[in-house]
């Protein structure tokens, strides 16, 4: 099988059903942003300063996760395509496994008394650019809800919370690195803080 068909030289793609959208459909840029957010993930864990990131499988399951959300989004008639099993279904449970992630770093983590501003480690600013990413997919899928409004029962809650576990996880892979939350602080109480 060739990597190239040359089918989308014109702009189109097909969706799966069949039918030819523009690339730049709401549908595909809603497909394309979990796509983004998928490799995003896979970088930033591949830059784990330990070289096996404690959490690995978890992610690996989250990457399996949104390719299912991203076949829903690519496909014409979602409904149809997981009832004849064309597509798998986004397990309903994924929400609450995801907020147990989050509970079990949180408690190796200094509670939050400040906005966190992004960097630190290597591995660390890479999940937190993979947060952003989250957000600008979840934005994506915001826009589809007026044709799919069933989105909002599992899709954009799990993309909520996946946004909240890649902070975490920024957070938890600085600690672990030694590397501190740099905390941002309004200009008022810089100037408190430092005399000037």
């Amino acid at each position: 099988m060739k990597i190239y068909t040359r089918g989308g030289d014109t702009g189109e793609t097909v969706l799966i059903g069949g039918v030819r959208v523009p690339k730049n459909d709401p549908r595909v840029a809603a497909y394309g942003g979990v796509d983004e957010l998928n490799s995003s993930i896979g970088l930033a864990e591949s830059l784990a300063e330990d070289g096996a990131h404690a959490y690995t499988d978890r992610l690996a399951m989250v990457q399996e996760d949104l390719f299912t959300i991203g076949a829903r989004l690519a496909s014409v008639d979602p409904g149809k395509a997981m009832s004849k099993g064309t597509i798998p279904m986004l397990d309903p449970s994924r929400v609450e496994k995801l907020e147990q992630w989050i509970d079990e770093m949180d408690e190796d983590l200094d509670p939050l008394s400040a906005f966190v501003l992004p960097g630190g480690s290597p591995s660390g600013a890479a999940f937190h650019v993979a947060r952003t990413v989250c957000r600008r997919a979840e934005r994506k899928v915001v826009g589809l809800l007026a044709d799919q409004p069933d989105l909002e029962t599992d899709v954009l809650p799990y993309l909520n919370r996946l946004s909240d576990l890649l902070f975490t996880l920024a957070r938890w892979t600085n600690r672990r690195a030694g590397v501190g939350d740099a905390q941002w602080l309004p200009q008022r109480l810089r100037e408190e803080e430092t005399g000037a």
